[in-house]
């Protein structure tokens, strides 16, 4: 695995602990899910709040849940790389189990449902729900938004995705997504 990667893999890694108990759990994921949920209105236990953390569950359960090589609930930033390296980089289409995810945060976050993602909207998904500071969420979506229109497409945004999670050019901007690092 290159080293940008673990790196970029270690940030998101911290913003998911929620709790910095330095290992993640079905809980991490749930109040990754909840602040999410609460930075775009979503109050508590409606359809659309259980949806989300359907979706957050969903993806512990096929994604995070199998790299516990230990079995005890937790996974460790070593398991998470290994399971990372053969559940994702491994496999051919193995960014396709991260998309899932990032499609629900994206119809989280248009508001509006322009299949836009303003820089307002960005924001509050990344400050509010991963806590990733304000100024770094602006700084992001500046990066992302190459052409200064105003917004981000879905496309551009799982394209950023996929730059993060497998990219190696360490001048990508995508490599700012979920802050600095």
């Amino acid at each position: 695995m290159a080293d940008l990667i673990e790196r970029k893999l270690r940030h998101f890694f911290v913003l998911m602990d929620r709790d910095g108990s330095d290992t993640l759990e079905l809980a991490d994921y749930l109040a990754t899910a909840d602040g999410v949920s609460a930075s775009f209105g979503l109050v508590p236990g409606s359809p659309a709040h259980k949806a989300v953390r359907a979706t957050y569950r969903r993806f512990w359960e096929d994604v995070i849940k199998p790299m516990d090589a230990d079995d005890d609930g937790h996974v460790t930033f070593a398991e998470y790389i290994d399971g990372f390296t053969q559940g994702v980089l491994d496999e051919s289409d193995g960014y396709e189990r991260i998309r899932p995810l990032l499609d629900a945060l994206i119809d989280i976050a248009d508001t509006d449902g322009d299949g836009r993602i303003t820089g307002e909207e960005f924001a509050r998904g990344l400050t509010h729900g991963f806590g990733v500071p304000a100024d770094e969420s602006a700084e992001a979506f500046a990066l992302l938004d190459e052409e200064a229109k105003g917004h981000l497409t879905r496309d551009e945004l799982q394209r950023a995705s996929a730059e993060y999670f497998l990219g190696t050019d360490p001048d990508a901007p995508a490599n700012a997504l979920f802050g600095r690092f």
